[in-house]
């Protein structure tokens, strides 16, 4: 199940405190893993939007909620360059 950017809360759910798993860069996609005899537990991985384009169709069987936020970086990127 992924929440699309019209079902996403007006409020982003990831901060700039969350960061990537794999390299520590902002986290912008949070994935909650589903539990099954196969895995030793379920879990949460975040990942910044490099990391989780590379990762995302592996993952896939194994996701039972993706947050993607991944559409906020458009008004990250326009706040970086607003000039005062």
């Amino acid at each position: 199940m992924s929440i699309s950017p019209a079902e996403a809360p007006a409020t982003p759910v990831l901060t700039a405190a969350d960061r990537c798993d794999r390299c520590s860069a902002r986290a912008f996609v949070l994935v909650v893993l589903k539990w099954s005899p196969g895995l030793p537990h379920a879990g949460e991985l975040s990942f910044c939007r490099h990391h989780y384009g590379a990762v995302q169709e592996a993952i896939a069987p194994y996701v039972s909620l993706i947050i993607d936020e991944r559409w906020t970086l458009s008004k990250h990127i326009a706040d970086d360059h607003h000039v005062h």
